[in-house]
């Protein structure tokens, strides 16, 4: 598979509150969101191997209260799509409902979906080749859920930063480390940022993140090492919060 094909669901998955509630109690009242939750569109670029590869990624609440997460990434060979559904409970810990990703390269489709049972305390991940039911006796995270509460935690500066997450029907933990503060030169202008790395055992890869410490820390910028030496990365271009455009923001310096 060429490399630029696996580069593509870095730009949406690269990116778990610990413990998520197992049963979803009543929805917490309605109210402004809180800074992690404000509704985004956001755009990135990166190019690898000369190839340029665009990215999104958005947030928004429906009517039924439930929050929606969609990414996307493509270029001329295929395109992959995941979109995570959660609610807030009654102590406003997050509630996966479900995941979906779907994949279409040079023609060939590959769907993934995880559905969040909590009446029967399960989460049931499918795929063509693959069933796998998982107890949510602990809580789990999904592939996109457990970047919002980092960003939550990040707001409210929590730690550690630990995340159980169900990834491809597998138990994962997700670990990052907080490295410090760097001032980065992008297309909006100069990002003040809060620098994270993602924390792995028995891997030489190496993934580096730049969250915006005054834009609610939305994703800036993201960096990762290959265990074959190769790296790439991709910055954010623009987007919107809360339905302003970031341009007319108060620059995150």
């Amino acid at each position: 598979m060429p490399r630029s094909i696996k580069f593509l669901p870095l730009l949406l998955v690269s990116l778990s509150r610990p413990l998520l509630s197992s049963a979803v109690g009543e929805l917490a009242e309605a109210s402004p969101p809180e800074p992690a939750l404000k509704p985004y569109v956001l755009t990135y670029k990166a190019i690898y191997n000369g190839i340029p590869i665009t990215a999104t990624r958005k947030l928004h609440r429906d009517q039924d209260g439930r929050y929606i997460i969609t990414s996307r990434a493509k270029n001329w060979l295929g395109k992959i799509e995941e979109t995570g559904v959660f609610q807030l409970d009654a102590s406003n810990a997050i509630v996966n409902d479900s995941y979906l990703y779907q994949r279409r390269i040079f023609g060939r489709k590959k769907t993934e979906q995880l559905t969040f049972d909590h009446a029967q305390g399960e989460a049931v991940y499918k795929s063509k080749k693959k069933r796998k039911t998982t107890s949510l006796a602990q809580p789990f995270h999904s592939r996109l859920s457990y970047q919002t509460q980092l960003r939550r935690d990040l707001i409210n500066g929590k730690q550690p930063l630990i995340y159980p997450t169900l990834a491809r029907g597998k138990e994962r933990e997700y670990r990052f480390a907080i490295l410090g503060e760097e001032v980065l030169d992008t297309d909006l202008g100069k990002i003040t940022t809060v620098k994270l790395a993602r924390v792995r055992e028995n891997s030489s890869r190496e993934t580096v993140l730049w969250f915006a410490k005054d834009w609610d820390y939305l994703l800036v910028k993201l960096w990762q090492k290959e265990e074959d030496g190769e790296d790439y990365q991709i910055t954010l271009k623009e987007g919107s919060l809360a339905g302003v455009p970031l341009s007319q923001l108060e620059p995150a310096n």
